[in-house]
């Protein structure tokens, strides 16, 4: 058979498989170890001697999440069959983020959503059993999420503080495992009476809560307007008796020491 014509069959294949991807990449073209972009699915395999290590880079803003799902599990014949679990384990900085035993009959899986400084390296390792000799077939997506208003995350200070304006609302998560702390700071655009609002919007875990605390500056604690306040899940805004601020005063508000992992909050501020 004439070598160019073999070469052009194979161009088209490549061409057609490339075609169908789109967005997601074939499991040909990923190895066992690489670095996943944000938002893009991603077709993979593992097996018993062949577990993965993923990595991704967490984002510059906003927050993140792992969707992963088996799509099918083959046995040494090739034929597909249900039954028996691989892992997905998810790690950043030394402290792991998600453990998830994931089935064909599952469904999609997702981790708790993480909203964290960026340019850092998660990884994700994903195994399976080597006493059984089957190969799982899954599809992963590393979700990034941008909403308006969103915290920084480089706001774990009074002196890096997100600012509030008047007429909107801010939101954040809050990390456990990082004894996270998210800071923001109001500057009151006139001399009158205002009231701080905070609500905590988890709505899958009750019993849920965090504290928020208002400062009169960095460092001193407005005791008498808010203390450090628990902030439960379901109960609506928590709001600040009136408080009275000049002209280009600021006002402080810490949120931080959440019961469970990844407390989602929202918080603003309002003129009477």
């Amino acid at each position: 058979m004439n070598k160019s014509f073999v070469k052009r069959i194979w161009a088209f294949v490549l061409a057609l498989t490339i075609f169908s991807c789109g967005f997601t990449f074939n499991l040909k073209e990923v190895k066992a170890s690489t670095n996943l972009n944000l938002n893009q699915t991603y077709n993979l395999a593992v097996g018993p001697k062949s577990p993965a290590t993923l990595t991704f880079q967490t984002p510059k803003s906003g927050y993140f999440y792992v969707n992963i799902v088996v799509t099918d599990i083959k046995n040494s014949s090739g034929e597909s069959v249900y039954g028996n679990y691989m892992s997905a384990v998810m790690s950043l900085d030394g402290q792991t983020l998600m453990y998830e035993l994931v089935g064909r009959s599952d469904g999609m899986q997702s981790s708790k959503a993480f909203s964290y400084a960026p340019s850092h390296t998660a990884t994700i390792s994903v195994s399976c059993s080597e006493v059984v000799p089957w190969t799982y077939y899954y599809q992963i997506t590393v979700v990034n999420k941008t909403p308006k208003n969103f915290e920084t995350e480089a706001n774990n200070s009074a002196k890096k503080a997100d600012t509030l304006k008047l007429k909107k609302t801010y939101s954040g998560i809050l990390s456990k495992k990082y004894n996270d702390e998210d800071w923001f700071v109001f500057k009151a655009p006139k001399t009158g009476s205002y009231k701080f609002y905070v609500q905590n919007t988890d709505d899958a875990r009750s019993g849920d809560f965090f504290y928020a605390t208002g400062y009169k500056n960095k460092h001193t604690v407005d005791r008498k307007n808010f203390p450090y306040s628990s902030v439960y899940a379901g109960k609506g805004w928590y709001y600040t008796s009136k408080i009275k601020l000049k002209k280009g005063a600021k006002y402080y508000i810490r949120v931080t020491d959440p019961l469970y992992e990844s407390i989602p909050y929202q918080i603003k501020v309002k003129k009477l």
